[in-house]
């Protein structure tokens, strides 16, 4: 049986610190989920999907990369956050396996 994780996380480092989130939200993650919208392209892996009534889908255990950048593209703030669920509808997207990432 899977462990249950709270409703929704955020954890937070500086730029050059080592952004440390549990384990229990990153190892589940089996998807990469590239979500294409009219401004701009973003991504965020969860550990399982599927289709709902009237076309719209679900992701589940959803980690997104909220890092706040600078006007130069370089990283102020690591951040991450942690939904439980999302759902997405009436907007174009590609999953692809997630890369795994080893941890030393």
């Amino acid at each position: 049986m899977a462990e249950q994780v709270p409703e929704q996380n955020q954890w937070e480092a500086g730029p050059n610190e080592e952004l440390k989130v549990p384990e229990i939200y990153i190892t589940q993650l089996k998807y990469e989920i590239v979500v294409f919208t009219q401004k701009k392209e973003f991504t965020f892996r969860c550990s399982k999907y599927k289709q709902v009534r009237g076309g719209a889908w679900r992701f589940s255990n959803v980690i997104i990369d909220t890092s706040k950048l600078n006007t130069k593209g370089d990283i102020e703030l690591k951040r991450v956050t942690y939904h439980p669920e999302i759902v997405l509808a009436n907007v174009p997207f590609m999953i692809v396996p997630a890369v795994e990432t080893e941890t030393n």
